[in-house]
């Protein structure tokens, strides 16, 4: 029996050649569009879950109380409150600090490379168990590298028992060697130094006040989480501490570990949902074409099912057989979907700055193919199987055609469907692509353009004057400033700045920059009162920008020479800058106070001249940085660059959506081409007959064109409130954020309806076209 189905459908699908090509191409498109997906919700999922005892792993989290009674939650401890957990919390089995991951210089000799690593506890091994490949943690005066550390700096033969100079303060001994850690982990290091060292140079970090560092810990197998007890030990400890303390699944940090006002709101799980949302949106597109082409082709499989009933076969074999026929071509379509998903990889890793695989022995990878194989036979062939088997063999016989001729209203219904959610595509994408290019050209206050950012190593601090007096002398070289974080985002930001007339009860949140003369000029920053910095002279004075005057209740003209008091101790404001932006522009501009320092930060920024060769101005550029600083490498990237990777995430969810938007076009297009021969065929005697009393071919075509222009006009009425909505929620996120004008809408309009008519216009016209005494003749 299920070979004589097999067989039955292999026929079916060959006999109809133009209609089973159709659904390959829409069912291949949607199982493609769904497999990409899935590997890359399968990427996101899979952080962090590899290391051994991964769910007994977690983070130790902060909830720290701001001046406005709201909750700031961080993963960034005091580094005395690990010895605590230990000797308070029975179920923890083991804790460890560890700092975040920082570039040093390592050294072997003569060769030395600029490597990111961490300084951790012994313990941190026990947590997370690296694996080694050769030797083992080691103590004190040891450190650990990668494979890859270890053999870009010894690679004639075994590091272990010899030694490297880390950043030039310390000679450590290579106690052993780690595998390297796999792409899905949140951690990425190439070394790892002894905690107690960073602590030496950081001893700030034990104040219970402060942070700086991270803490995971343990727990023992089968215990609860004890948040519980841990809730006061902060207070227990310091009297003037206002934070508490919590555990947070290590493995669930990266997706979900966004807190809002010390409440859990998600995170990055949210374009999981959305994508997989997506996903399910096109496979389900994908199949309404099979049911439309199905239910259509009622009317030439309509005298098969009445044979066969007729000679004796039941309903439920019937069902089987339709159900077989729609599951084998699922099958053939997910075998061009994954030969597409291999030859299209290397985009999709690109795109999504990814490097996930095709691994067709991942379990999880088979089973999620497996369901949506299975799950598009189904839904393809479930609706047609159940309404080809109910015909009546006795009507569908005597060639009773409006007994096989059915289903047209619920064509009409998922041709709309598809339509409205291929409009929704289109115009969220198209949003989202506007945004994106909003933020790229938008003036931020400063200048991004031609400007070198090199990150802050100990070998710079030491010779920064040379260095800044020897570029200065290029041709190329118009300004070098030193500033501390990434002025995109100023991660830094405190309620101490003290002024005359401050509130006791004052909330206001002040973004903190530490900077020289230089910076301002370097990044073209304005200044609209007063002075920049003048040296070290300027150690205790501040510059704020015109906001920060505002919510200190200033005039900005008249706010030069004010007392302000911070951590440099007490000063004056000596200037005061145009607002410009310095947060992500999701947020709005912020308070910003500027203070002088030489050192004390991340990174220097070297303006170009625009007039230079870029190429050749780097390379004096470089050698300046070789003659002052040769032990460390000559690493670089541009402020543009520094900038895009602000917006990173936008910018792979607005490729992504371009890509899903595209093919979710591409599949209604071929269900719109495919039912549109279908319409054309049964309507060829209407036709003959319209011709015969003198209608013209253009006319004929607008009528079968007009009969789907409607169906796609009424997909725009619903889908387009339904864009507005979800296009406006996204939009709200961004404090600073494009406009969508109506054209948007009128375009997709224009798109869909253009679509229409290169989907239905050639059958229409061929129809139009063909001699009415044929179709009159060819009546059956």
């Amino acid at each position: 029996m299920w070979k004589n189905y097999l067989k039955t459908s292999f026929r079916n699908l060959l006999r109809h050649k133009g209609y089973t090509l159709i659904n390959l191409l829409g069912l291949s498109s949607g199982m493609a569009v769904s497999i990409f997906i899935l590997l890359w919700i399968l990427d996101e999922v899979s952080y962090d879950r590899f290391w051994a005892n991964s769910d007994r792993i977690h983070s130790v989290m902060i909830h720290s109380e701001m001046p406005d009674g709201s909750l700031s939650s961080h993963p960034v401890p005091t580094a005395s409150l690990k010895d605590v957990l230990l000797d308070e919390i029975p179920e923890i089995e083991a804790a460890a600090r560890y700092s975040f991951e920082t570039d040093l210089l390592v050294k072997n000799g003569q060769e030395g490379f600029n490597e990111t690593g961490i300084f951790a506890d012994p313990a941190f091994f026990e947590v997370f168990q690296l694996p080694f490949s050769k030797g083992n943690p080691g103590d004190l005066n040891t450190i650990v590298l990668s494979e890859e550390l270890a053999a870009k700096l010894f690679p004639q033969g075994n590091p272990v028992g010899k030694t490297v100079s880390l950043n030039q303060n310390h000679v450590l001994t290579v106690a052993g060697v780690f595998e390297n850690l796999p792409t899905n982990s949140s951690l990425q290091f190439d070394f790892i130094a002894p905690f107690e060292l960073y602590l030496r140079e950081n001893p700030w970090m034990e104040n219970w006040q402060a942070g700086g560092s991270r803490t995971a810990v343990l727990l023992r197998e089968n215990s609860q989480l004890p948040n519980a007890k841990l809730s006061g030990l902060i207070q227990a400890n310091c009297s003037e501490c206002s934070s508490t303390a919590f555990l947070y699944p290590y493995a669930k940090l990266r997706l979900e570990g966004r807190f809002e006002n010390g409440v859990n709101a998600g995170g990055r799980i949210e374009q999981v949902y959305l994508f997989g949302f997506v996903a399910l949106l096109i496979l389900v597109m994908a199949c309404i074409n099979f049911i439309n082409l199905a239910t259509a082709r009622s009317g030439t499989r309509g005298r098969e099912v009445g044979i066969r009933k007729s000679i004796g076969a039941q309903r439920g074999e019937l069902v089987l057989q339709f159900v077989m026929e729609s599951m084998l071509l699922s099958w053939i379509a997910l075998l061009f979907a994954v030969l597409l998903v291999q030859l299209l990889l290397p985009f999709f890793n690109e795109v999504t700055q990814k490097s996930v695989d095709l691994d067709l022995t991942n379990p999880s990878f088979l089973i999620g193919t497996l369901s949506i194989t299975l799950m598009t036979g189904l839904l393809s062939g479930s609706y047609p199987a159940f309404v080809l088997s109910g015909f009546n063999p006795m009507r569908v016989l005597k060639g009773d055609s409006r007994a096989m001729l059915s289903g047209s209203s619920l064509r009409r219904v998922l041709v709309v469907a598809q339509f409205a959610t291929s409009a929704i595509l289109v115009v969220g994408s198209i949003a989202i692509y506007q945004q994106i290019r909003y933020i790229g050209e938008r003036n931020l206050g400063f200048e991004k353009e031609n400007i070198l950012v090199v990150d802050q190593n100990e070998g710079i601090v030491r010779t920064y004057a040379g260095i800044k007096n020897d570029l200065l002398q290029l041709p190329g070289v118009e300004n070098i400033a030193f500033g501390g974080n990434s002025i995109f985002s100023v991660p830094i930001t405190s309620p101490d700045p003290v002024w005359p007339g401050k509130p006791q009860e004052s909330t206001v949140n002040f973004k903190i920059f530490r900077c020289d003369e230089g910076f301002l000029p370097t990044l073209g920053i304005p200044l609209a009162e007063g002075r920049n910095f003048l040296g070290v002279q300027d150690g205790a004075n501040y510059i704020i920008n015109k906001k920060a005057a505002e919510v200190m209740g200033l005039d900005p003209e008249t706010a030069v020479g004010t007392p302000l008091e911070m951590w440099q101790g007490k000063g004056q404001i000596v200037g005061v800058t145009e607002d410009f932006h310095n947060d992500n522009l999701r947020l709005g501009i912020e308070p910003m106070v500027f203070m002088y320092s030489q050192n004390v930060g991340s990174y220097y920024f070297i303006k170009v001249s625009e007039q230079s060769p870029m190429t050749a101005t780097i390379a004096q550029i470089q050698s300046v940085f070789k003659k002052h600083n040769p032990d460390y490498p000559f690493e670089f990237s541009f402020l543009e660059e520094v900038f895009d990777r602000e917006y990173q995430n936008e910018q792979v969810i607005g490729r992504l959506a371009l890509a899903f938007t595209c093919i979710a076009v591409l599949i209604s297009g071929l269900g719109l081409f495919g039912l549109a021969s279908f319409t054309a065929a049964q309507r060829t005697k209407e036709i003959g007959i319209r011709k015969v009393l003198g209608a013209s071919a253009g006319s004929l075509s607008l009528l079968l064109c007009g009969d789907f222009a409607i169906l796609v006009l009424a997909s725009l009425a619903i889908g387009f409130p339904v864009a507005w909505y979800f296009v406006g929620e996204f939009l709200e996120g961004f404090t600073y954020h494009t406009e969508i004008r109506w054209t948007l809408y009128l375009l997709t309009a224009m798109l869909m309806l253009g679509l229409t008519l290169l989907s239905v216009g050639y059958h229409t016209l061929k129809a139009a076209w063909t001699n009415p005494v044929d179709s009159l003749q060819n009546e059956g």
